[in-house]
């Protein structure tokens, strides 16, 4: 992936590198500000703050997951039947987290951008220069719509993509799997929680950003939903969908199990003490297989989650409609 190629060729961490590129981006206004004299407006403004740090912030979800994602991959490694043809598995499943299809969504949201955003993005409306104003704001919100675009893509759509590739058409050894079950995933757990975790951050900045215009604006009505729709796709197929394709791997591998218990105990014969012990040890089996566990995060756990991410969206929203 370019945007992983320029980050390590950068030599730095890839959460400083977005950091700096924050920085950067909110110093940039001061130019702007001071030869329009609205210095001061500019400083007390949070939004300018929250814009840079939303750009970021995708910058780094997107390096994480596709990081760690490549990383969980090779945890897995033993477990897949064709070990020698595991390079290409693993490009296969990346390439669902790198489609250029992304550039799609880029493009809607600098078009959105370019267009509507003198009329939505109306906080500094009242400055001096508006117009002049309106040409950092573009500049300012460019890596929310390139990064954005990339992680909105990535989220909903290509991890989605790579689980689901990965849990209904990866082989992989049975009896490994069985051995080991949960503990060769627990890296794809981590990955799955942090992504939950960042997709609730991610849920709090777009209200803050467009959820405030000021005063009228002329913008048109269905711009306005746009953040709560990226907001719910993302929130929704984050939290929900990883768990649903996990939780069907291990359900299909667990009922072949006991299938197979099922299959061997009336064979089974009560007459002789050897095959007494076997239905024994059969039965023992098949309960403990019975307990064993098929989703990698409790659902009840998940659920909650996704009702508090919606309770702190409805809450930020409500503080800043009141703000």
């Amino acid at each position: 992936m370019w945007l992983d190629r320029v980050v390590r060729k950068s030599r730095v961490p890839y959460p400083v590198f977005f950091g700096l590129m924050a920085a950067f981006l909110y110093l940039l206004g001061l130019p702007f500000m001071i030869t329009s004299g609205n210095l001061h407006s500019f400083l007390a403004e949070p939004r300018w703050v929250i814009v840079a740090l939303f750009g970021a912030l995708n910058g780094v979800l997107i390096i994480f997951v596709f990081r760690k994602f490549s990383d969980s991959l090779t945890e897995i490694q033993p477990l897949i039947v064709a070990e020698e043809d595991f390079r290409k598995i693993k490009d296969k499943l990346l390439a669902h987290l790198t489609k250029r299809v992304y550039w799609v969504v880029v493009g809607l949201l600098l078009v959105l951008n370019f267009m509507e955003a003198p009329q939505t993005m109306r906080w500094w409306w009242f400055y001096h220069q508006p117009d002049l104003i309106t040409i950092y704001a573009l500049i300012e919100t460019l890596p929310c719509c390139i990064l954005g675009g990339m992680f909105m893509y990535m989220i909903p759509i290509g991890l989605n993509l790579a689980y689901r590739d990965l849990c209904f058409n990866t082989l992989f050894e049975k009896d490994a799997l069985i051995r080991e079950w949960m503990k060769p995933f627990k890296d794809f757990k981590w990955l799955i929680t942090m992504t939950m975790f960042g997709a609730g951050v991610y849920a709090v900045f777009p209200p803050n950003i467009w959820g405030m215009p000021a005063g009228s604006s002329a913008a048109a009505h269905w711009v306005t939903f746009i953040p709560y729709v990226s907001i719910a796709i993302v929130l929704v197929t984050a939290i929900l969908l990883p768990h649903i394709f996990f939780h069907r791997l291990f359900s299909k591998v667990k009922d072949s199990l006991l299938g197979d218990f099922q299959r061997e105990t009336p064979q089974a014969s009560m007459r002789q003490d050897k095959d007494i012990l076997r239905k024994i040890l059969l039965l023992l089996e098949k309960g403990e297989t019975e307990k064993l566990k098929t989703w990698l995060i409790d659902e009840k756990i998940v659920g909650e989650i996704l009702i508090v991410a919606s309770v702190l969206v409805g809450l930020v929203e409500l503080l800043t409609s009141i703000a």
